[in-house]
């Protein structure tokens, strides 16, 4: 059925577009505005990852690219203007886990409501490396992978080949969450591992961590760990976000 709309006068318009330009304008926060009305904007399908978009994924130009972007800005996630993801390069080990543990606790000694609570995982993750190095990741949603509405966790939880996706290091959330300061899409980010660590009692369960932002800190980026069952039917929904290791293509 047709609907009919009355005229939209110019002055009708003013307050939207008022709104806009002051969003975009925003010294803060502009970027993210004006990277979110393109998205809206674009005409490239909204349920796959286009062929254009797998070719700059496995460019290693590509990945030198986002690597500058953070040097230079301190933002960790880089993303041309087309994407519907984010990638960065980020660099983990270079420490022991007594001394992770010590940094953490360090930088978040009051979070005991939020972040104290898993402190104690870092104890339990494999050996650190103590030489850095550096991974690939990618921060997508869940509606590139071809599922359903309702799916299990571990459909999505898992590696996909096809896509160069891999399990990340159980390491990479606490690595991550030293340089992520804010949030601010509604949907969680979900980093795709298999982590059992040694407290977990069930052996039919494996933890995952997650970032979200959390009700009355504004845009602070909040980070939670959650013990789910390996066959959990749990879906966290398409619009969820998830980070993969990516793994570069062999030239």
């Amino acid at each position: 059925m047709k609907r009919i709309l009355s005229e939209v006068s110019v002055a009708d318009m003013r307050g939207p577009l008022n709104k806009l330009t002051e969003l975009l304008s925003n010294e803060k926060f502009g970027h993210y505005w004006r990277y979110q009305l393109i998205l809206m904007m674009r005409k490239e399908p909204t349920h796959v990852l286009t062929k254009k978009w797998l070719e700059d994924l496995s460019s290693k130009y590509t990945w030198e690219k986002a690597e500058k972007h953070f040097l230079n800005t301190k933002q960790l996630w880089f993303n041309e203007p087309e994407w519907p993801f984010q990638i960065c390069v980020l660099e983990i080990g270079g420490m022991d886990n007594s001394t992770l543990h010590k940094k953490w606790k360090r930088l978040y000694p009051d979070y005991n409501d939020l972040e104290g609570s898993i402190d104690q995982d870092i104890k339990h993750l494999p050996q650190l490396s103590l030489v850095q190095k550096k991974i690939f990741l990618i921060r997508l949603q869940a509606r590139f992978f071809d599922l359903p509405e309702e799916f299990e966790f571990r459909k999505i939880n898992c590696p996909h080949p096809s896509l160069n996706l891999s399990f990340c290091p159980p390491e990479t959330a606490f690595f991550m969450r030293f340089l992520v300061r804010e949030y601010y899409d509604l949907q969680p980010t979900v980093i795709a591992m298999d982590f059992h660590p040694a407290d977990l009692v069930d052996k039919n369960k494996k933890r995952v961590y997650y970032f979200f932002k959390a009700n009355g800190y504004g845009n602070y980026i909040c980070f939670g760990g959650w013990d789910i069952l390996l066959k959990d039917s749990t879906a966290l929904g398409l619009k969820n976000w998830w980070i993969f290791q990516y793994n570069l293509p062999k030239e």
